[in-house]
């Protein structure tokens, strides 16, 4: 009897094991061949190489930018200390997001997610589009300042790939560098150059010029309407200091705000006394709500975005397209929109811009609206569509748009067609061809038509501007080493469009916009004095001429610090600020 109960126990024993039992997965494990700007190269096909697309970053995370190099630097050395040499796996279900350099995946060592290894050890920050259970945020910011300090004596260079030359991270230049690598000095390669400019404060031999800080008035104000105007004449370099009268009126409605501040920017950059103000209004219990752009594969247009992520609560669109909005909404009651970023070359002044303040309910659900969806994750073509048409104030009027879903194009096709006699167009991309086609009828049935387009706008896309030309259309491309940033036209002196857009195709079917037209012929005199005025200042030569963007007959390109052509060579770097 006992042989039989102890056979049939064993039977179930063995029983229970063979249904429980699942032979493990065999995890395929790969090698960390290099480690360089935080991207690991993972030899996927052994052979002991760093093949393009074998290289990888952590997903969930951010890396510290050039504005600490130090953290950023002390990242890659951790990384480098850990990985280096050592096997790594990846998620199961491999959940790939494809960037421009790397690809963004889940990476494990000793089945951990290297992702919290670099947060809970404060080298890295989280992603607000991702979430991490076990993660202890506290832990992390407390972690950062370690680092910070600890890191601090670290000596960095900022590497220049393109043009073969380092920086030092003080360099104004460094910040602009596209897709710079970090890395110690003693590390340098031997083919790179030292900068020689970088310790230059002054590289024209003139004396700085004492900045002028403007009073918030308004160039013009008409019924529920403030109009600001940048003239890039009057700042010869961009400026860390909120200068312009814009800026001003946008730090006096964010100080005097009482209940809320919801606003969605394209970035931010160089503008503190602005985020001071932000961070006072929210600890005195102002609600301050964001929306921000961010690109998965080139990351935020403006270095100092990460500020408005850590103070506040933010949204990133996280998308190939752009979220180009550049507007506040103050305590459901007024709106500020304008052209100007946040930055140092925007509402610093340095750029021509225009920007509103509109004093209006009505207008303020509008735009709140819009930032909701946003702000609830819906960016681009996931937005339902918001307009307003025909909003009427002291025998004016106002309609607004917002693209993508909203159609924009056709309301400002519309306003063309309609000209009789002038139209102006100030733009810093003029390439909807539709657009373009108009502009040119205008011309043909007897409207003269005047143009200022940015001189890079101009450059890049001369194969659209050279029609207009040719059809006899007044075009000048700006010389004055700030961007001509603004997005108008102005319709027989009586109807102002303006708003976020570029004159592209980008603007009209995947960015987020806003899009003013504004009938008022008063604010149409007013914008035709500062178009002309701008306009005259350009010499008859650019009529026919493309000034190059960062050259010595644009202004002061060559002396500010900025990589006005996008190629990556800063001030003297640059080919066209040779002599």
């Amino acid at each position: 009897m006992k042989r039989k109960l102890f056979g049939t126990f064993f039977i179930l024993f063995f029983l229970c094991i063979f249904l429980l039992y699942k032979p493990k997965e065999n995890t395929p494990y790969f090698k960390v061949v290099e480690v360089s700007n935080n991207i690991l190269c993972v030899d996927l096909n052994n052979n002991l190489k760093c093949d393009n697309d074998e290289k990888f970053r952590p997903l969930g995370v951010s890396f510290f930018s050039l504005d600490e190099p130090n953290l950023s630097c002390a990242s890659n050395e951790f990384l480098k200390d850990l990985l280096l040499g050592k096997k790594v796996s990846f998620e199961n279900s491999l959940n790939i997001f494809y960037e421009e350099h790397f690809k963004k995946t889940k990476i494990f060592f000793n089945g951990e997610d290297i992702s919290l290894i670099l947060l809970k050890n404060g080298f890295a920050r989280q992603d607000t589009n991702f979430y991490f259970p076990n993660f202890n945020l506290k832990e992390n910011y407390e972690n950062i300042e370690k680092n910070r300090e600890k890191f601090s004596k670290y000596d960095v260079r900022i590497l220049n790939t393109k043009s073969k030359v380092y920086h030092t991270k003080e360099c104004k230049y460094a910040s602009l560098i596209s897709n710079p690598i970090l890395m110690l000095k003693e590390n340098i390669p031997k083919d790179y150059k030292e900068c020689s400019l970088c310790r230059v404060k002054n590289h024209s031999g003139r004396k700085p010029e004492k900045e002028v800080i403007e009073s918030r008035k308004p160039d013009f104000s008409f019924g529920i309407f403030e109009v600001f105007f940048i003239d890039p004449n009057k700042y010869p370099y961009p400026s860390k200091n909120p200068r312009t009268n814009l800026a001003q009126a946008l730090l006096y409605n964010i100080e005097n705000s009482k209940s809320t501040i919801d606003f969605a920017i394209l970035g931010f950059e160089n503008q503190e006394e602005i985020l001071r103000a932000l961070i006072n209004a929210k600890k005195r219990g102002v609600k301050v709500r964001a929306v921000v752009d961010s690109n998965p594969v080139s990351g935020d247009v403006y270095c100092h975005t990460y500020k408005i992520r850590e103070n506040f609560d933010t949204r990133d669109d996280n998308s190939p397209s752009i979220m180009h909005n550049k507007f506040f909404i103050f305590d459901g009651q007024k709106v500020l929109t304008t052209s100007a970023n946040i930055s140092s070359t925007g509402v610093g002044g340095y750029n021509s811009n225009i920007g509103f303040i509109i004093n209006s309910k009505v207008i303020a659900s509008l735009y709140t609206k819009e930032f909701e969806q946003m702000f609830e994750g819906k960016f681009h073509l996931d937005k339902e569509k918001i307009f307003l048409e025909n909003f009427t104030f002291q025998n004016n009027s106002l309609s607004v748009y917002f693209s993508p879903n909203s159609d924009i194009l056709t309301p400002i096709l519309n306003q063309i067609k309609s000209a009789k006699s002038e139209i102006c167009v100030a733009a810093f991309y003029l390439t909807q061809r539709d657009i373009l086609s108009e502009l040119i009828l205008a011309q043909k049935r007897g409207v003269r038509v005047y143009v200022i387009i940015d001189a890079l706008g101009a450059w890049q896309f001369r194969e659209r501007i050279n029609p207009l030309r040719s059809a006899n259309i007044k075009v000048k491309s700006e010389n004055w080493g700030g961007k001509n940033h603004q997005k108008n036209i102005l319709i027989d002196s009586c109807t102002l469009i303006s708003g976020s857009a570029n004159f592209s195709k980008n603007a009209v079917i995947k960015n987020d916009e806003n899009v003013l037209i504004i009938k008022s012929c008063a604010l149409g005199k007013k914008y035709r004095e500062y178009f002309f005025k701008l306009y005259n200042s350009l010499d008859e030569k650019y009529l026919k001429l493309y000034p190059q963007a960062e050259s010595l007959e644009s202004g002061n390109s060559c002396y500010d610090g900025i990589d006005n052509d996008f190629d990556g060579k800063i001030d003297f770097e640059d080919l066209g600020c040779v002599k």
